[in-house]
């Protein structure tokens, strides 16, 4: 004897599949998106910003395997499910493919002493100099990027030209919103091009490493307009590619994280990433000082082969919209 069901008994599990499987059709959207944005990288301002969530892809794509998987289970049919099942597993693993260099250590010995480097973002002038100063300590080579001849007195008058006599940029005298400063001799500081924001390269002489090569950069973001944030990013790739073999070190606010346009083309040219190389997983820097945490990894410190990176740590400045990085840099065997 067969046992009797209710009337709604085949309408509810059609019910509850139908919304697993909306569900994922919703976040497949996004997720599916942040793939075409990665493999087919925009260059307009609009398409750019959207760019930028690329990494969070990952997430939407966790969402839709979860659905579907939980949708493969309760199908009585399978075939189409589970090869779309098994389309979007391919798809998550590759964002995790593109991820997965942020949390592993580069194994190649080091064959010099380090010496580190901090980048922050001062935000117009506006972060606390005591603090500023205070980390600076811990640094041999800062790029402060939208510097003000108002921060950099503050920063004098906490003893910042005793701890860097090297300047390269420095607005008090060159009127520059980047700047470089060293414990090391500097030489050769030439402005990058034309852009919105001051782009320096400069020479460093870094004991036991030698002469080190250092892009300042800070590319005008997509919120520009007319094209600038993709302008001003080739002015970087071609300053990169102009580099002969010895030591590069790309520093600053680039305004695109690791999975846009611009930072793939300088990842082709050999640049890798010092929180990639250094392990240090995922380091978001903007913004900071609103209710969300930082949600973008846009501050970057790049070194081509010649150098790696040994540790970078995130740092958090009152007053500035942007957490900076300090990263631990040496010469490779």
């Amino acid at each position: 004897m067969s046992v009797a069901t209710s009337w709604d008994t085949h309408r509810s599990f059609v019910a509850g599949q139908g919304l697993l499987l909306t569900v994922a059709g919703l976040f497949a959207v996004p997720a599916v998106a942040s793939t075409v944005l990665r493999l087919l990288p925009p260059t307009d301002d609009t398409t750019a910003l959207a760019a930028s969530f690329i990494a969070y892809g990952l997430l939407a794509y966790a969402v839709v395997l979860g659905c579907l998987l939980a949708a493969l289970v309760r199908a009585r049919r399978r075939a189409a499910l589970a090869a779309l099942t098994g389309l979007t597993a391919l798809l998550t693993a590759a964002h995790l493919t593109w991820l997965g260099p942020l949390f592993v250590a580069d194994r190649r010995p080091v064959s010099t002493e380090p010496f580190s480097v901090l980048t922050l973002n001062l935000h117009n002038g506006e972060a606390d100099p005591a603090v500023v100063a205070d980390l600076a300590e811990r640094a041999d080579v800062v790029v402060l990027v939208e510097t003000t001849r108002a921060a950099q007195t503050g920063l004098a008058a906490r003893g910042w030209d005793d701890r860097f006599p090297y300047a390269v940029g420095d607005p008090r005298g060159e009127g520059s919103n980047t700047a470089v400063f060293s414990r090391y001799r500097l030489s050769g500081g030439t402005l990058l091009g034309r852009s919105n924001f001051s782009q320096w390269s400069v020479a460093v002489e870094i004991p036991e490493v030698g002469l080190v090569r250092l892009l300042a950069v800070h590319p005008c973001n997509p919120y520009c307009g007319g094209g600038r944030w993709h302008t001003e990013h080739e002015v970087v790739r071609a300053a990169v590619a102009a580099h002969g073999s010895g030591p590069l070190v790309v520093a600053g606010d680039f305004n695109a994280v690791a999975e846009q346009g611009p930072m793939q083309r300088l990842h082709r040219l050999g640049l890798r990433s010092a929180t990639d190389l250094a392990g240090a997983g995922w380091l978001p820097t903007f913004p900071t000082g609103g209710l969300l945490p930082p949600l973008l990894p846009i501050d970057h410190v790049l070194v081509n082969g010649r150098l790696t990176a040994t540790a970078v740590t995130a740092v958090t400045v009152p007053g500035t919209d942007h957490r900076g990085l300090l990263a631990t840099i040496a010469g490779t065997g």
